[in-house]
């Protein structure tokens, strides 16, 4: 009899096709938005390109980047061989894939002990690949702390509660690393599944009663958590203790922007009618139940701090709009063990019926019904709310010219007087701080009012003054007699000489 281990790798040639099919298509889904816009899509995007960068030149970050500092040492890890701004268009894409097929082993490991389990994990995936992304919520359109996280988040729920179900000791291990790394890495997404990985290891309290003392390493997670926020915050112990307890009771309010999201901003209305039936039907069968309620429980606890959230306004441990895309990301198993009961039930219907060719008529049914399904969840993949719609930092004649920007000469702390809407660009591709971007960096207010027609030449140039500004980038032409030195394609810049 094989092993488990080589269950889960021994796939037939059919069925490796199957996968890289599976992976290009969703390859190509994940890219399309760049297919219009070939640079970074979102402005959170452009920050930890900008984090990364000033890491890499020994630049230092600012405090709340510091938080997702493994993040931003990966993308300056990157950035060494490659043009960090032009490879950025793959990265979604090529860190789907490698989210699915993590949730594809997962989930061929957790159902190896059915003959569909290659069926089941290959439908998860398919459902992975449906889920949808906008600028609010985010998703996998976007390379961020937030999908960077995905692989380990599926890795390190999976391998503590496996390692415990086995008493194995070396998946716990390997969860607690993957956990550690997690923790400077973005720590939201370790945070929000505190609750389920307790509640689960209190559900084998023999085991943990026995192991007690090996479990205590655990504690090495709050540990480090505190000691890393500790040494970004500059408070005492006791400061730091009660700065951190506020801080992770996220309000209503958090981030940039918070609506009142619909469900079906990430997930299909089908994928969530499948997902109900693969929770009710794991949780009343006595062996799934056991073997596979990590995914009811994942899904069940984020539904608790979401509606928690509805109630009083404050969401512990991780902030309304991450829940959100977590809960979204524990639905794929569920949603296809959904469809896998319902071809199972049509299965024994059929073999109870007097049809001649069962067997046919069954493999009728099957692909109908799953082709049916996958166009349904993929109809409204590209639905996306009017307010949260993709946007434009920048297009090819800007990249040209804020490129041609990066060969001038700067003075020392001299700042690029430019829209905030193109801002967040500049760091990232000139190393030039600008006067304000749209969030995150400088003074938006003075970036808008210097660009407004109200500002007269006399006002424009204080504000230049205040900046040290040396260059001005403008996307209209500017008639207060500074020295044009390039001026393509709507996009003008001026030299201004500094006293």
């Amino acid at each position: 009899m094989n092993s488990k281990k080589e269950q889960i790798t021994s796939l037939s040639k059919n069925q490796i096709l199957i996968i890289i099919l599976i992976f290009t298509l969703t390859f190509f889904l994940v890219f399309s938005p760049h297919i219009a816009n070939p640079y970074p899509l979102h402005i959170d995007e452009w920050r930890h390109i900008t984090e990364a960068i000033k890491l890499k030149e020994n630049l230092g970050l600012n405090g709340f980047a510091s938080i997702e500092i493994g993040f931003h040492i990966f993308l300056a890890i990157l950035s060494i061989p490659f043009k960090i701004i032009l490879i950025y268009k793959f990265l979604p894409a090529i860190w789907a894939i490698i989210s699915a097929l993590t949730l594809f082993f997962i989930i061929k490991n957790k159902t190896s002990n059915l003959k569909s389990s290659f069926l089941i994990a290959t439908l998860s995936i398919i459902f992975f690949a449906s889920l949808k992304s906008n600028v609010n919520i985010g998703g996998i359109w976007f390379f961020t702390p937030l999908t960077f996280s995905i692989p380990f988040i599926y890795l390190y729920i999976y391998l503590f509660t496996e390692g415990i179900q086995r008493q194995n000791k070396k998946y716990i291990l390997i969860s607690l690393a993957i956990m550690s790394f997690i923790t400077i890495t973005h720590s939201i997404s370790l945070l929000f599944a505190i609750p389920l990985l307790i509640i689960f290891a209190l559900s084998h309290s023999t085991y943990l009663k026995k192991e007690y003392k090996f479990f205590s390493i655990f504690l090495l997670i709050p540990i480090i958590g505190f000691l890393f926020y500790k040494s970004l915050s500059n408070l005492t112990f006791l400061e730091t203790l009660k700065q951190l307890l506020i801080n992770l009771q996220f309000k209503k309010g958090w981030g940039v922007l918070e609506i009142h999201n619909s469900p079906f901003e990430l997930y299909s209305p089908l994928g969530y009618i499948l997902a109900i039936i693969g929770f009710i039907t794991i949780i009343l069968n006595k062996i799934t139940k056991k073997q596979l309620i990590i995914f009811p429980l994942w899904t069940i606890t984020i539904l608790i701090y979401i509606i928690f959230f509805k109630i009083t306004g404050i969401s512990p441990l991780s902030p309304y709009q991450r829940n959100l895309y977590y809960l979204a990301i524990s639905l794929p198993f569920l949603s296809a063990y959904g469809l896998f009961y319902i071809l199972t039930q049509i299965a024994i219907q059929i073999n109870n019926s007097k049809i001649k060719n069962k067997k046919q008529t069954y493999k009728y049914f099957k692909i109908v019904i799953i082709t049916l399904t996958i166009l349904l969840i993929f109809a409204s993949y590209y639905s996306v709310p009017k307010n949260l719609k993709l946007y434009k930092v920048i297009d090819k004649p800007d990249y040209e010219t804020l490129i041609y920007l990066s060969t001038l000469q700067h003075y020392n702390n001299s700042k690029i007087m430019a829209p905030a809407s193109i801002a967040p660009a500049i760091f990232p591709i000139t190393k030039q701080e600008p006067v304000g971007t749209i969030f995150f960096y400088g003074n938006r207010k003075d970036a808008d009012n210097f660009f407004k027609d109200s500002t007269n030449c006399t006002e424009k140039n204080k504000l230049l003054k205040k900046y040290n500004t040396q260059y001005i980038l403008s996307k209209k032409l500017l008639n207060c007699s500074w020295e044009i030195i390039y001026n393509q394609t709507n996009n003008t810049i001026y030299k201004i000489n500094i006293i």
